[in-house]
């Protein structure tokens, strides 16, 4: 099967994670210390966040962000922004917006407000006049504009078709597999937002920690899990053409307690969770160095074959630059018991690969566990794969 390679480039800026910068009597005052420092470390680009009108503190960290390659997406919510100091903000840190986003989760807040009205006459009314703002001015014009976030994807239908460019969708999975809800509830309900031909960015998703707590309909996960769980959520929402995911979120604000669901990758202290680690290893792996040219034309077809137990099995393939391909594989299986609240052993699939586009070089990865390689292969024609319940990277160095 003759198959067609994604850049690299674009699956790595389809990952993003949600801040809270302005919380300053909570971990993310520690900016220098904790935030910027890990950020770098993660080799994230994109953050989405809020910045409360005249927030200059924060405008300075935005900024400072942008000048290390990460651009941010910003909540505008009457709460924080008048539709035009929503303008003014964006225009104060042009380098750094690279999207505004709609009013948040309004749907479940029946004691917000805006001009007389709330949900969902309030929140239509709120973002018609932040697209009007935003688009009217040359300055802000070009930057897309996502529709409000809905907490309940069912909701979406009341707030109806508004002004936007982007459909927004808050897809928690509910501790379960990341495929969960996302073809039938969360990316339908997106386009009723927005319409049926614009694109989808999810601006909150993710796992929490807590097992024994979890509110209904939202139970935990183990860390293990949730670092399986957080790679192929990226995968599974690139293959669907989702624009970016914004995990929830970067670091815990609250110390830990029986009731903090901590929904982060970094623990209070600042020190990584394992979804973080996992995170870390396949951005490290997959990020693409221009500076690095193939001496001839890249390909950007592999031909190849998959043989034996399938079921399952699910796979995005990925270029760089310089030529190389990566094969990602994995199963879409549940991988927790939330009745026993314990990690399922899953067995590996086994597999053949066989590769009819002549291959000098092939090295596998597991980065939910290690950033080094398992094996590698020189002038391999067939592998013979074990595939995990997380992502199994196949890096294919053409002849």
């Amino acid at each position: 099967v003759t198959t067609q390679a994604h850049s690299a480039e674009s699956f790595i800026n389809s990952i993003g994670v949600a801040m809270h910068l302005h919380y300053t009597d909570t971990p993310y005052g520690k900016y220098d210390e904790i935030i910027k420092p890990r950020l770098q470390e993660l080799g994230i680009l994109h953050v989405r966040d809020s910045l409360p009108f005249g927030d200059l503190s924060t405008q300075k960290k935005f900024s400072d962000l942008a000048k290390i390659g990460i651009k941010s997406t910003l909540i505008m919510d009457p709460r924080d922004n008048s539709s035009s100091s929503a303008v003014s903000a964006v225009k104060s840190i042009p380098e750094s917006v690279e999207a505004i986003e709609g009013p948040n989760e309004w749907d479940i807040s029946p004691q917000l407000w805006y001009k007389g009205q709330n949900f969902p006459e309030g929140v239509r009314e709120f973002q018609a006049e932040l697209y009007l703002a935003i688009k009217s001015d040359s300055a802000t014009a070009h930057l897309p504009v996502l529709s409000p976030s809905m907490a309940y994807a069912p909701n979406a239908p009341i707030l109806g078709n508004v002004a936007c460019d982007i459909g927004n969708m808050h897809s928690y999975s509910g501790g379960k597999m990341p495929t969960t809800g996302l073809d039938d509830l969360w990316i339908p309900n997106a386009k009723i937002l927005c319409g049926e031909n614009k694109p989808v960015i999810a601006t909150e998703c993710g796992y929490h920690n807590n097992i024994y707590q979890g509110g209904e309909g939202h139970p935990g996960v183990s860390e293990q899990v949730a670092a399986k769980y957080l790679l192929r959520l990226y995968f599974e929402y690139f293959n669907r053409g989702i624009k970016r995911a914004f995990i929830h979120q970067l670091i815990d604000i609250e110390p830990p307690s029986p009731k903090e669901l901590s929904f982060r990758l970094l623990r209070y202290d600042g020190s990584p969770k394992l979804n973080f680690i996992a995170l870390k290893n396949l951005i490290s792996l997959l990020k693409d160095s221009k500076a690095i040219v193939s001496k001839s034309t890249s390909p950007k077809l592999l031909n190849y074959n998959l043989q034996g137990d399938n079921t399952n099995i699910h796979q995005t393939l990925l270029q760089k630059s310089n030529g190389n391909f990566y094969l990602i594989l994995w199963q879409e299986v549940p991988s927790f018991d939330h009745k026993t609240k314990t990690d399922l052993v899953v067995p590996e699939s086994s597999l053949t690969l066989t590769l009819n586009t002549p291959i000098s070089i092939a090295t596998t990865y597991q980065p939910v566990n290690s950033i080094n390689s398992l094996k590698q292969y020189k002038n391999v024609k067939r592998l013979k794969l074990k595939v995990p319940d997380h992502p199994l990277v196949i890096e294919l160095v053409p002849v």
